[in-house]
């Protein structure tokens, strides 16, 4: 049971309004006993918190004005589309717990009081802090479309696996496939709000009239930041430089804001980015009118329900698989998805050759050498277009540069866990690596394919018995580890409160 705030019992006690009538958003609150959260063990045995219906106060005026009126209503009309698909004949609202101590993340059941006692609600939830601040500012219609994107995603792909990364998740980190997708479709609704929210606080914001010094230099600011302009700007397809100062080599890569345009990632590193997968969902989505969305949502929905079919794993390269659904579901629709994913991506995950050609005009391009700059361009343009219409001749070359995911733990159960394939220095050093090693890893497999697996890895860096040994070990390791069934990272990053943190 978890400590109640005092700013949440505030809230609660606001004057009442009159109450509104049949919500499509249902909004709860804890139970509480000595000033802690009341839990109770749902039908697997977790412990869930008992909730109240709450149906008056101010609060919850504010609440279901933003779910009539606001971006929020747009949500609903989403998520009311993928109950629709998902469950067509189960009626319920959308839930959101009032959260006392932390928030900002989508949970799934609880136990509701009512006069006839408590029932579980076998649901998925939105379990955010509601504060004066965040619903004046428009964070709370930014956050709660964040999460709605998870709930999304729970309701049309419930078999959406967990992976093995253990990096925690930002928009500018390397994770896996299945964080990635996950976070990264979650990401692009925060784009959504920011493109169409009437709230002119948050307009103010996404123009850069934040002018508070210091904040944004707090990582959770940082990655506020970032997931808004970087996906605006394509910027996470390039990889990133080791930040200056940090004495961490896995911290000053892993958690760098700095990108290098001359050195994209490949075609596995992409797509196991949130950031990069955001930005493939930005663009797919467009300029979609706010009372265009459930029409231009539909396709991609169906696809992602029909991929429950599928048997999903931790390295099945999720983006890929919804467009191939997508395509055989609607030809021209997927066409055209396919289309800005070879442009977005510049064909990384078909050709490594298309990402290394682009760095090398990015080059010429960054330091102002016109002459090679223009007589790179037509070349690198042929070759991405002739890949994109291979592609579309055949959607089953979409990911043809990707390789297996090669999953290694080092340091133990709760250790570093490390995709050869998409692994950079810090990660590879991590394994006991030499650093001449580590270098002959990255060469060969930036300048040529995938690995295939860690005797092709071995056999193309020239790693000797001893050392192959050790990494078949590792790769145990991680197996009987398994994956991550929780992300790290799903408490709250940021919010319309964030000045208190740090």
């Amino acid at each position: 049971m978890r400590l109640i705030s005092f700013a949440l019992v505030c809230l609660l006690s606001w004057p009442a309004s009159p109450a509104l009538a049949a919500d499509a958003l249902g909004v709860v609150a804890p139970v509480l006993e000595e000033g802690r959260v009341r839990e109770r063990p749902d039908p697997a045995g977790r412990a869930v918190p008992v909730v109240r219906r709450v149906q008056d106060g101010d609060v919850h005026a504010v609440v279901q004005r933003e779910a009539r009126e606001g971006f929020t209503a747009r949500m609903l009309e989403l998520d009311a589309l993928a109950r629709g698909l998902a469950a067509p004949s189960r009626r319920e609202p959308t839930w959101l717990y009032l959260s006392p101590e932390d928030g900002g993340f989508a949970r799934h059941g609880f136990w509701l009081l009512g006069e006839d006692g408590e029932r579980y609600v076998d649901a998925p939830y939105i379990d955010l802090v509601v504060d004066a601040d965040s619903l004046a500012d428009g964070s709370f219609e930014e956050l709660f479309a964040h999460e709605m994107g998870h709930v999304f995603l729970r309701r049309l792909l419930p078999s959406l696996p967990a992976g093995y990364s253990r990096a925690p998740h930002h928009a500018f980190t390397i994770t896996d496939y299945p964080t990635a997708f996950d976070e990264g479709f979650a990401i692009h609704f925060q784009l959504l709000a920011r493109r169409l929210t009437a709230n002119t606080r948050l307009r103010a914001i996404d123009h850069g009239f934040d002018t508070r010094p210091f904040l944004p230099w707090w990582l959770s600011h940082r990655d506020r930041s970032l997931r808004i302009q970087g996906v605006r700007a394509n910027l996470f397809v390039q990889a990133q430089r080791p930040m200056q100062g940090v004495a961490d080599a896995l911290a000053a890569g892993q958690m760098s804001p700095e990108f290098d345009a001359t050195r994209l990632r490949n075609g596995q590193q992409m797509l196991s980015s949130e950031g990069v997968v955001a930005t493939l969902f930005h663009r797919w989505i467009g300029e979609t009118p706010a009372d265009g969305l459930a029409a231009a949502y539909r396709p991609w929905f169906e696809a992602m329900a029909a991929m429950q079919a599928r048997p999903l794993h931790p390295d099945s390269p999720l983006p890929v698989l919804l467009l191939r659904e997508l395509h055989a579901r609607d030809a021209a629709a997927g066409q055209g998805a396919i289309g800005i994913f070879m442009d977005t991506t510049y064909g990384a995950t078909v050709d490594p050759a298309l990402p290394r050609q682009a760095g090398e005009l990015a080059l010429a391009g960054a330091t102002g050498d016109i002459e090679t700059y223009v007589g790179r361009l037509k070349p690198a343009r042929d070759a991405l277009a002739a890949a994109r219409e291979a592609v579309l001749a055949d959607p089953s070359r979409l990911d043809a540069a990707l390789g297996p995911g090669l999953w290694l733990l080092a340091d133990g159960e709760q250790g570093i866990a490390v995709n050869l394939n998409s692994a950079e220095a810090a990660q590879l050093s991590a394994l006991g690596l030499p650093g001449q090693a580590v270098s002959r890893l990255l060469e060969s497999r930036r300048s040529g394919a995938a690995f295939s697996g860690i005797a092709d890895a071995a056999a193309r860096a020239g790693l000797d018995a001893g050392t192959v040994s050790r990494l078949e070990a590792q790769a145990a390791a991680m197996r009987a580890a398994g994956v991550m069934a929780v992300l790290l990272d799903r408490v709250r990053r940021w919010s319309g409160a964030a000045d208190r943190y740090p």
